[in-house]
Protein backbone atom coordinates (compact mmCIF):
# COMPACT_ATOMS: atom_id res chain seq x y z
CA UNK A 1 0.00 0.00 0.00
CA UNK A 2 1.16 3.25 -1.38
CA UNK A 3 2.15 5.88 1.97
CA UNK A 4 4.43 8.92 2.28
CA UNK A 5 7.82 8.13 1.11
CA UNK A 6 11.27 10.53 1.89
CA UNK A 7 12.81 11.38 -1.66
CA UNK A 8 15.86 12.80 -1.68
CA UNK A 9 16.64 15.63 -4.19
CA UNK A 10 19.22 13.74 -6.16
CA UNK A 11 17.05 10.56 -6.72
CA UNK A 12 19.55 8.43 -5.09
CA UNK A 13 16.36 5.91 -4.16
CA UNK A 14 16.04 5.46 -8.54
CA UNK A 15 19.59 6.45 -9.28
CA UNK A 16 23.55 5.55 -8.43
CA UNK A 17 26.13 8.08 -8.87
CA UNK A 18 27.50 6.11 -12.23
CA UNK A 19 24.19 6.70 -13.84
CA UNK A 20 24.07 10.41 -13.35
CA UNK A 21 25.78 13.74 -11.85
CA UNK A 22 24.35 15.87 -9.60
CA UNK A 23 25.35 18.86 -8.07
CA UNK A 24 23.19 21.72 -5.84
CA UNK A 25 23.22 24.84 -4.27
CA UNK A 26 20.78 27.01 -2.01
CA UNK A 27 19.21 29.88 -4.37
CA UNK A 28 17.18 32.65 -2.33
CA UNK A 29 15.12 35.33 -5.05
CA UNK A 30 12.11 37.41 -5.23
CA UNK A 31 10.54 33.96 -6.64
CA UNK A 32 12.03 31.52 -4.77
CA UNK A 33 13.70 30.34 -1.90
CA UNK A 34 15.34 27.04 -1.37
CA UNK A 35 17.56 24.17 -2.56
CA UNK A 36 17.91 23.91 -6.29
CA UNK A 37 19.46 20.61 -8.03
CA UNK A 38 20.92 19.33 -11.32
CA UNK A 39 20.75 16.01 -12.38
CA UNK A 40 22.70 15.26 -15.74
CA UNK A 41 22.20 11.41 -16.71
CA UNK A 42 25.36 10.28 -18.05
CA UNK A 43 25.07 6.12 -17.36
CA UNK A 44 21.94 4.69 -18.70
CA UNK A 45 21.98 1.68 -19.64
CA UNK A 46 18.88 2.50 -21.40
CA UNK A 47 16.33 5.21 -21.25
CA UNK A 48 13.26 5.56 -18.94
CA UNK A 49 9.88 5.57 -20.24
CA UNK A 50 7.13 5.88 -18.46
CA UNK A 51 3.46 5.39 -19.33
CA UNK A 52 1.42 8.72 -20.13
CA UNK A 53 -2.40 9.09 -21.15
CA UNK A 54 -0.95 10.04 -24.40
CA UNK A 55 1.38 7.03 -24.88
CA UNK A 56 4.90 6.22 -23.54
CA UNK A 57 7.48 9.20 -22.94
CA UNK A 58 11.24 8.63 -22.44
CA UNK A 59 11.80 10.63 -19.08
CA UNK A 60 15.08 9.85 -18.49
CA UNK A 61 18.48 8.94 -20.77
CA UNK A 62 21.81 10.05 -20.80
CA UNK A 63 22.37 13.60 -21.96
CA UNK A 64 18.86 14.48 -20.39
CA UNK A 65 18.75 16.70 -17.42
CA UNK A 66 16.33 17.19 -14.50
CA UNK A 67 16.08 20.40 -12.73
CA UNK A 68 14.98 19.50 -9.14
CA UNK A 69 13.28 22.86 -7.00
CA UNK A 70 12.65 22.61 -3.44
CA UNK A 71 11.02 25.17 -1.61
CA UNK A 72 11.62 26.14 2.38
CA UNK A 73 8.33 25.61 3.65
CA UNK A 74 7.05 24.83 0.70
CA UNK A 75 4.58 21.86 -0.24
CA UNK A 76 5.51 20.46 -3.19
CA UNK A 77 8.67 19.91 -5.37
CA UNK A 78 9.59 20.32 -9.17
CA UNK A 79 11.35 18.42 -11.49
CA UNK A 80 11.43 20.25 -14.80
CA UNK A 81 12.89 17.60 -17.38
CA UNK A 82 15.16 19.03 -20.38
CA UNK A 83 16.40 17.21 -23.72
CA UNK A 84 18.81 18.80 -25.97
CA UNK A 85 18.53 21.44 -23.78
CA UNK A 86 14.49 21.77 -24.10
CA UNK A 87 12.40 21.35 -21.37
CA UNK A 88 10.06 18.79 -22.29
CA UNK A 89 8.07 17.94 -18.95
CA UNK A 90 7.57 19.61 -15.73
CA UNK A 91 6.73 16.62 -12.39
CA UNK A 92 5.42 18.24 -9.45
CA UNK A 93 5.47 15.94 -6.64
CA UNK A 94 2.57 17.66 -3.68
CA UNK A 95 4.66 17.05 -0.66
CA UNK A 96 4.16 17.09 3.32
CA UNK A 97 7.28 18.69 4.30
CA UNK A 98 10.53 19.60 2.31
CA UNK A 99 14.02 19.14 4.47
CA UNK A 100 16.04 21.84 2.78
CA UNK A 101 20.18 21.83 4.06
CA UNK A 102 22.35 25.24 3.66
CA UNK A 103 23.87 23.62 0.66
CA UNK A 104 21.06 23.30 -1.32
CA UNK A 105 20.94 19.30 -0.72
CA UNK A 106 17.50 17.87 0.58
CA UNK A 107 14.49 15.38 0.99
CA UNK A 108 11.10 15.90 0.81
CA UNK A 109 7.41 13.59 2.15
CA UNK A 110 5.90 12.61 -1.34
CA UNK A 111 2.41 12.69 -0.72
CA UNK A 112 1.20 11.15 -3.81
CA UNK A 113 -0.53 13.62 -5.42
CA UNK A 114 1.78 15.00 -8.59
CA UNK A 115 0.91 17.86 -11.15
CA UNK A 116 2.15 17.27 -14.33
CA UNK A 117 2.83 20.07 -16.85
CA UNK A 118 3.41 18.82 -20.51
CA UNK A 119 5.35 20.69 -23.13
CA UNK A 120 2.59 22.32 -25.10
CA UNK A 121 1.29 23.69 -21.95
CA UNK A 122 -0.93 21.40 -20.17
CA UNK A 123 -1.72 20.43 -16.97
CA UNK A 124 -3.08 17.16 -15.52
CA UNK A 125 -3.10 16.46 -11.41
CA UNK A 126 -1.69 12.33 -11.45
CA UNK A 127 -2.37 9.65 -8.85
CA UNK A 128 -5.45 10.60 -7.68
CA UNK A 129 -6.41 7.17 -7.25
CA UNK A 130 -3.46 6.29 -4.97
CA UNK A 131 -3.90 9.32 -2.75
CA UNK A 132 -7.47 7.95 -1.99
CA UNK A 133 -6.44 4.49 -1.69
CA UNK A 134 -3.81 5.76 1.04
CA UNK A 135 -6.66 7.62 2.61
CA UNK A 136 -9.09 4.17 2.73
CA UNK A 137 -6.38 1.82 3.87
CA UNK A 138 -5.34 4.66 6.66
CA UNK A 139 -1.99 4.72 5.55
CA UNK A 140 -2.14 9.20 5.47
CA UNK A 141 -4.68 11.36 7.75
CA UNK A 142 -7.49 13.22 6.38
CA UNK A 143 -5.55 16.65 7.18
CA UNK A 144 -2.47 15.14 4.73
CA UNK A 145 -5.55 14.34 2.22
CA UNK A 146 -6.80 17.85 2.25
CA UNK A 147 -3.27 18.94 2.43
CA UNK A 148 -2.13 17.35 -0.65
CA UNK A 149 -5.49 18.42 -2.52
CA UNK A 150 -5.58 21.69 -1.21
CA UNK A 151 -1.57 22.12 -2.43
CA UNK A 152 -1.95 20.94 -5.76
CA UNK A 153 -5.02 23.40 -6.90
CA UNK A 154 -2.66 26.10 -5.78
CA UNK A 155 0.11 24.62 -7.76
CA UNK A 156 -2.01 24.04 -11.49
CA UNK A 157 -3.74 27.63 -10.33
CA UNK A 158 0.11 29.24 -10.06
CA UNK A 159 1.23 27.38 -12.78
CA UNK A 160 -1.33 27.64 -15.01
CA UNK A 161 -1.50 31.44 -14.58
CA UNK A 162 2.77 31.54 -14.88
CA UNK A 163 3.60 32.64 -18.31
CA UNK A 164 6.99 33.25 -17.57
CA UNK A 165 7.23 29.81 -15.76
CA UNK A 166 10.01 28.76 -18.24
CA UNK A 167 12.58 31.37 -18.16
CA UNK A 168 12.40 31.41 -14.72
CA UNK A 169 12.92 27.64 -14.85
CA UNK A 170 15.89 28.34 -17.44
CA UNK A 171 17.31 31.19 -15.30
CA UNK A 172 17.95 28.88 -12.72
CA UNK A 173 19.30 25.66 -14.78
CA UNK A 174 21.99 28.44 -15.91
CA UNK A 175 23.03 28.64 -12.28
CA UNK A 176 25.03 25.55 -12.74
CA UNK A 177 26.35 26.75 -16.28
CA UNK A 178 24.77 26.24 -19.50
CA UNK A 179 26.40 23.54 -21.92
CA UNK A 180 23.36 24.12 -24.88
CA UNK A 181 24.37 27.81 -25.34
CA UNK A 182 27.92 26.67 -24.99
CA UNK A 183 27.45 24.48 -28.17
CA UNK A 184 27.77 20.85 -26.70
CA UNK A 185 25.29 18.74 -27.46
CA UNK A 186 24.21 15.14 -25.41
CA UNK A 187 24.97 11.69 -27.25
Amino acid sequence: MAGIRKKHLDRREWYTDSQRDFACLYHRDGDFRGGIGLITFTGLQEPETVDTPDGPLCIADNGYEWLELLPEGGHYALTAMFRDGRLFQQYIDITLRNEVRENGDGAFYDLLLDVVIREDGTLRVADTDELEEALSAGSITREEYELARKTADEVVKRCGADQAAERKLLAYRALFGNRWESGEKST
